[in-house]
């Protein structure tokens, strides 16, 4: 009988469970993985780096804390890295680039996603969640409160660090002029799941938003990407929106 030491045991997920289930069904499209290279971005403790490892990904993670990541051991390769700053990669590195509920917590969006796209191959693919402060509950939240997320004080910052909370959230809209300014095309839009008390509840304002739309000239409606913004996937969809995109050429 031989024994030996026991694999430290995977935290849970940081994001919710079923963010992690939709983007591995739309990394499990992208077919072959053996021999491609994936940053994960922020690495966090390393929930989602687990799954890609085992589907045969070759995985990098970035994270401030590397601490509650130890238990993937060498079979990923770690590096302390600030998202207000560079990555700490070569140009073309990767094929894929994973960035699960972090684009919220970084002082500058368009910073992040240009590192995403120096370190991404040409045609390579980005799969990043964020909130969806852009679904019909959301907007009326805002209608109410006049602010999409909570205040956070100068104190509350110098105490916990910047990016200890959703400092800098993003409708559909500003998410997807980020990610096409970076250089990647928007291929997909996603969901984490639907949330059914707003789809039934609020479905009267679904159909107002609807009726307004109909009414906007086509070139209004290309102005704004009002059928993006308001397409079931953002305006009916979950907590969560997910984007997928590859790098332009």
């Amino acid at each position: 009988m031989t024994t030996g030491t026991a694999q430290p045991s995977a935290p849970p997920p940081r994001a919710r469970p079923e963010i992690h289930t939709k983007v591995l069904e739309l990394v499990d499209q992208l077919g072959q993985p053996n021999g491609r290279k994936v940053l994960d971005a922020p690495l966090g403790p390393g929930a989602l780096a687990r799954e890609l490892l085992d589907r045969g990904w070759s995985v990098c993670g970035v994270d401030i804390d590397l601490t509650q990541s130890d238990h993937l051991g060498d079979r990923a390769e770690r590096a302390r890295a600030n998202l207000n700053g560079p990555l700490p990669y070569a140009d073309a590195s990767f094929d894929l680039v994973t960035s699960l509920e972090g684009i919220e917590h970084v002082e500058n969006h368009f910073h992040v996603l240009r590192e995403f796209a120096r370190v991404t191959k040409p045609g390579g693919v980005l799969v990043i969640t964020t909130p969806n402060i852009g679904n019909i509950e959301e907007r009326l939240n805002f209608l109410l409160r006049g602010s999409f997320y909570k205040y956070i004080t100068a104190e509350d910052q110098e105490k916990y660090g910047s990016g200890f909370s959703h400092q800098n959230l993003l409708t559909y809209l500003e998410l997807r002029q980020v990610v096409d300014w970076a250089g990647f095309e928007i291929t997909a839009i996603e969901k984490d799941r639907p949330k059914w008390k707003q789809n039934v509840f609020l479905f009267p304002f679904y159909c107002l938003i609807r009726a307004y739309q109909a009414f906007q000239s086509a070139k209004r409606v290309a102005k704004y990407r009002i059928d993006e913004a308001n397409c079931d996937n953002v305006l009916m969809g979950g907590p969560t929106v997910i984007l997928v995109a590859r790098k332009r050429r």
